[in-house]
């Protein structure tokens, strides 16, 4: 496992998230867009980046990239455009 936090000014809201994959270019794209999105938000991005394949199976994860918030899986297999992953960010 690799950690990065990715640092913004102070006061701003932290969201924590993993990215599940192997460093494929689907991984790559989906960690880009995720990036973005936070940013686009005015968001600090936590990620912690997750190659572990016995952990993936044991959360369910049967498709990477894969992308959990919250303690919950919300991406599994796709990369959604940075519009989408704002959206679902909002909405947790």
């Amino acid at each position: 496992m690799n950690t990065e936090n990715r640092g913004k000014p102070n006061g701003m809201t932290t969201i924590e998230v993993r990215l599940f994959g192997l460093g494929c270019n689907l991984s790559r794209m989906l960690l880009s867009n995720v990036e973005q999105a936070a940013e686009e938000m005015g968001l600090e991005l936590k990620l912690e980046e997750v190659s572990d394949i016995q952990e993936m199976l044991q959360l369910g994860i049967t498709a990477i990239p894969a992308l959990q918030v919250d303690q919950e899986v919300v991406i599994s297999g796709e990369v959604p455009e940075v519009d989408a992953l704002i959206e679902l960010l909002q909405s947790r």
